[in-house]
């Protein structure tokens, strides 16, 4: 790459890439003297949708408490666009709702909970359609992994680095409020 800007009399001190679903193929490159692959930290479920990540890659999840069982197929959880985001996971597979909750407790292999379904976001709650049932009940906690964590990581002041259910450090985030 730089060789052939060399020879159309381009010369290029710095050649940089960016994008996470690339990232895997991108670091294999030879010259490139940056790389810069947005959320590959964190991963989510956009990323899931791309088949750039499994599930046990995504780091960042949503602790959200169910606030309210309005009836047996709906739930209300305390997470709304202002934490979750309203974007959609794009990608090759479906990815239906507003963030995945995750299934099971401490210990459980990591897996989404298919029976729950975000469809809804308002700003600090989300509206979660619940298909055959469900466990939960207002005071219990899930994990959501949310569709575009950039944003996410944007909307909070800091976050939290946990060990299982153990909270082992908070990190600010200090881009927060930053954008101009």
């Amino acid at each position: 790459m730089r060789e052939q800007a060399a020879g159309s009399g381009i010369a290029l001190e710095e050649i940089s890439v960016g994008a996470t679903p690339t990232l895997r193929f991108s670091a294999r490159q030879t010259g490139l003297t940056e790389l810069r692959p947005g959320n590959y930290v964190y991963f989510d479920r956009t990323q899931l949708a791309l088949g750039a990540a499994t599930l046990d890659d995504c780091a960042l999840t949503v602790l959200a408490t169910v606030v309210s069982k309005p009836a047996p197929d709906r739930i209300i959880l305390d997470c709304g666009s202002k934490t979750l985001t309203n974007d959609q996971a794009r990608g090759i597979v479906n990815a239906a709702g507003y963030g995945a909750i995750l299934a099971g407790g401490r210990g459980s292999p990591r897996q989404i909970d298919e029976t729950l379904t975000i469809e809804r976001v308002s700003e600090e709650h989300a509206t979660v359609r619940v298909t055959g049932g469900t466990r939960l009940e207002p005071g219990d906690r899930v994990r959501v992994v949310p569709n575009h964590s950039c944003t996410v990581s944007n909307l909070v002041d800091a976050v939290r680095l946990v060990d299982g259910d153990q909270v082992i450090d908070t990190l600010p985030v200090a881009a927060r409020g930053r954008i101009t």
